[in-house]
């Protein structure tokens, strides 16, 4: 595919002996005739699962409103947007725009307010020109704790700036339940805009929803671009006979790995400090999605694979003595992109001593490369499993197919494990424990 160079088919890894003596190709092969038409079985659950995110690619009205509301923020003065939002309300954007923010072609400011720490909301207080800002607020239910303490602190900021409550109300933006809720009552009240987040798309796979569009938008990304590559992947994965689909590759390497073959967790090295918030909306995509204590069934499961970010060169200095050296217990995806966007030759002395004169001649890029290939061969010949991703051109129609092949990879490893890769119950007993002590 040309969005995406996916190398999932190496000769080492392939050749990797699992627990029972057979080769991880030989345990594809038999796991593809055991489970065909894994797509389709996906598409069975509509009505029991929230699929919506299936038919996102293709685009809706609330796009063309996406780009209305940035349009009229812009136009009103705002030339910075504060996002409040937290988990799939903040991942994916931040995601999206860290890749895309690049030298030369900066995008417009995005603040994510993600946390409740507060130094970060005194540094942004500190920082932020509220009179020139627009306001953002993501909750399906308009409940959620860290979003809506941050979001009313942020309203009386801009109350005490100054701005009247007319010029205050016209410059939020609640993106929420298109029907209930606490947030859409209150947004109907103060005479907020809104934009909707669909009911049958769960928060971790929601980018492509209001819920990351209407920021990208403002940003300056191509959000229309964004889509359009999710839709091309989509297409031309489910053409494919299912062995050659990368989705459901991936899906079949992690669980085949997982519970045949020791492997624990999965490490997304990332090249390129840009794409690493990549890996942290994968991180919660693929850790909430399925770790969980039930089957379907009602079975005990009780299985999850840990995912970690490593961010390259310089975690090959902090994590890499484990991964070469530590248990023989994690699958290795290195994630990089073909061509930077700004790369100059190194500037040098003449003189440089002999000993670091093999740098001459190189670029910042290159040294990252040859960083990459590197850790990469060195795993692949201490004999750890290995495959890569390689973006031939960061831009939104690569991002937009790499999200749509990890919510597929997801959905499907979910079938394959027969857990619900759409609920997160383990989440909800620490947010009835942090209620009671707030209320005491």
């Amino acid at each position: 595919m040309d969005l995406l160079d996916l190398k999932l088919g190496s000769e080492a890894l392939l050749n990797r002996r699992l627990n029972d003596g057979r080769s991880l190709a030989e345990a594809l092969d038999a796991l593809n005739s055991a489970q065909p038409a894994l797509h389709e079985r996906l598409t069975a659950q509509r009505g029991k699962w929230p699929l919506g995110w299936l038919d996102l690619p293709w685009g809706g009205s609330w796009v063309e409103d996406c780009n209305e509301q940035a349009l009229r923020l812009i136009d009103s003065g705002c030339s910075a947007l504060l996002v409040c939002g937290i988990g799939g309300s903040a991942l994916g954007t931040q995601a999206v725009y860290s890749a895309l923010d690049q030298p030369g072609r900066p995008l417009r400011p995005l603040l994510v307010v993600d946390n409740v720490d507060p130094g970060q909301i005194a540094r942004l207080l500190e920082w932020a020109e509220l009179k020139s800002c627009g306001l953002n607020v993501i909750s399906k239910s308009g409940e959620t704790l860290e979003t809506m303490a941050a979001f009313f602190h942020l309203l009386q900021a801009m109350e005490g700036s100054g701005m009247s409550r007319e010029e205050i109300a016209s410059r939020v933006i609640a993106t929420t339940d298109p029907l209930q809720g606490l947030l859409r009552e209150l947004a109907g009240a103060q005479g907020w805009q809104t934009l909707p987040v669909p009911g049958d798309v769960g928060g971790r796979f929601s980018v492509f929803t209001s819920v990351g569009l209407l920021p990208l938008a403002f940003a300056g990304v191509d959000i229309e671009s964004l889509l359009s590559g999710a839709r091309e992947f989509q297409q031309e994965a489910l053409k494919l006979p299912q062995p050659e689909n990368p989705a459901w590759q991936l899906a079949a390497l992690h669980y085949i790995l997982h519970l045949q073959g020791g492997i624990s967790a999965t490490v997304q090295y990332v090249y390129g400090d840009g794409l690493v918030l990549l890996g942290d909306w994968l991180r919660q995509l693929w850790a909430e999605s399925l770790a969980k204590a039930t089957m379907v069934d009602g079975s005990d499961s009780g299985v999850g694979q840990t995912p970690v970010v490593a961010r390259g060169s310089t975690d090959q200095h902090s994590q890499n003595q484990l991964y070469m050296e530590g248990p023989d217990d994690k699958l290795y995806g290195f994630v990089t992109a073909g061509r930077w966007a700004h790369d100059p030759p190194l500037a040098l002395p003449e003189q440089l001593p002999e000993k670091l004169d093999y740098i001459r001649g190189h670029s910042f890029g290159s040294l990252l490369d040859a960083c990459y290939c590197g850790t990469r061969d060195a795993l692949v010949e201490a004999g750890r499993p290995v495959y890569e991703t390689t973006f031939p051109q960061v831009d939104a129609e690569a991002l937009g197919a790499w999200m749509q092949l990890w919510m597929l990879a997801t959905a499907y490893a979910g079938l394959l494990y027969n857990v619900n890769p759409f609920d997160q119950p383990g989440v909800e007993r620490s947010k009835v424990i942090t209620r009671e002590r707030l209320t005491r």
